[in-house]
């Protein structure tokens, strides 16, 4: 379902064609400084289903942005090095059944995510079988080969670098499809094995098997930055009111570049209108309903949207459904503690509902006092 972007004046809702954008890539691997003319970005309107060129707040429709056939598989870019002042690229691939890709490695931090069906991925320490809401992350330089199993596959990668990107540009064919093509003559592993080369930073290692050795299940994030798989509900739990918010990585495993929170709840208002300074947030909606208010206009995500909100923009996010899911994917280390600060640990996976709504105030007051957090208003009453 397409993004609904409601008029503030007439309280309507109108609905924005889908269009693509050009791709623009880089392989500078460092973020630039951050937006420094706030005042400008909070009150700059979102682009909608297309990619900005610049840094600025954006909101897509699930399958929306440039969108590449590459062998069998399907690639869209959700968002690149130019739409977000160089700190990450995100994109989704949709890919059949089919072998293994060969062992790789890339110049950034990788985090992946499953949202549809069954994925093997080799990693150092054995293989591991992700479905959906399972994840990976990957440092730099750590070699990696997945090889999709289920009918129709989808996952999200969050890069650091943009090399898949790069990759997908220069080699494979532009189309306005938003899925895979049902055959083709082109194989993706031998599409990867012939086009990489030092432009898109992304190494082979012709030296690694796919041995059948299985890695541990964690439950909890390891201490260290390393590969590793966190399956669905396990990491870092913390829980609030009708919510559970779990850490999927910590900025200790993304050399400082960003973090992974899965949040399930019930349905929840608004909380206050805020802005962050010297990062940025992205919100991802999995499951249900999410809606995100971005410097005064509302967008009612529904699972596969996505919005970017950069530093500067005024925003503010809502639960519209019950059992919704999210994944929010904060830039740097600066915000790290603030669910910390508004949560209480569980060893629990999915939130408790009823009873008397409660809110942490200690420790919001704590969060606006030490982290990159200014609060502008009240929460939206819509």
């Amino acid at each position: 379902m397409t993004i609904r972007r409601p008029d503030t004046h007439l309280g309507g809702t109108t609905t924005v064609a889908a269009t693509t954008h050009a791709p623009t890539t880089t392989q500078e691997n460092a973020p630039m400084e951050p937006v420094t003319d706030l005042e400008t970005m909070h009150s700059r309107k979102a682009v909608v289903d297309e990619l900005p060129g610049e840094p600025a707040p954006f909101a897509l429709s699930a399958g929306e942005g440039p969108r590449y056939a590459f062998g069998s598989w399907h690639i869209t870019a959700m968002a690149r090095h130019v739409d977000t002042n160089n700190d990450f690229a995100l994109t989704r691939v949709m890919a059949p059944a089919g072998p293994a890709t060969p062992f790789l490695s890339t110049t950034g931090y990788t985090f992946l995510q499953t949202l549809e069906g069954e994925l093997t991925l080799w990693l150092p320490n054995g293989l591991t079988r992700l479905v959906a809401g399972d994840s990976a992350t990957i440092p730099v330089g750590t070699p990696f080969s997945l090889r999709p199993e289920a009918l129709v596959n989808t996952f999200l990668l969050y890069t650091t670098d943009d090399g898949l990107q790069a990759l997908a540009a220069s080699a494979g064919t532009v189309t306005g499809s938003h899925v895979f093509f049902r055959s083709t003559t082109h194989n993706t592993v031998d599409e990867l094995s012939a086009e990489l080369d030092e432009r898109f930073g992304i190494s082979v290692h012709t030296d690694l098997q796919h041995a059948d050795v299985r890695a541990d299940v964690l439950d909890a994030l390891p201490e260290d930055e390393e590969a590793f798989v966190m399956k669905a509900g396990r990491g870092d739990r913390f829980e609030s009111f009708e919510q559970v918010n779990t850490y999927v990585n910590r900025p200790r495993h993304t050399g400082q570049r960003f973090f992974g929170m899965s949040t399930r709840g019930a349905k929840a208002p608004y909380i206050p209108l805020h802005f962050h300074g010297r990062h940025a947030e992205n919100f991802l909606c999995i499951g249900g309903e999410v809606r995100v208010h971005i410097n005064g206009e509302q967008f009612a995500l529904r699972p596969g949207d996505y919005v970017h909100a950069p530093a500067g923009t005024i925003h503010s996010f809502a639960f519209g459904a019950n059992n919704t899911q999210m994944l929010g994917l904060p830039t740097t280390n600066l915000f790290e503690k603030f669910f910390e600060y508004m949560n209480t640990p569980t060893n629990d996976y999915v939130q408790v509902e009823g009873g008397t709504p409660w809110f942490p105030a200690e420790g919001f007051a704590r969060a606006r006092e030490e982290l990159d957090l200014v609060v502008v208003g009240p929460p939206p009453e819509h």
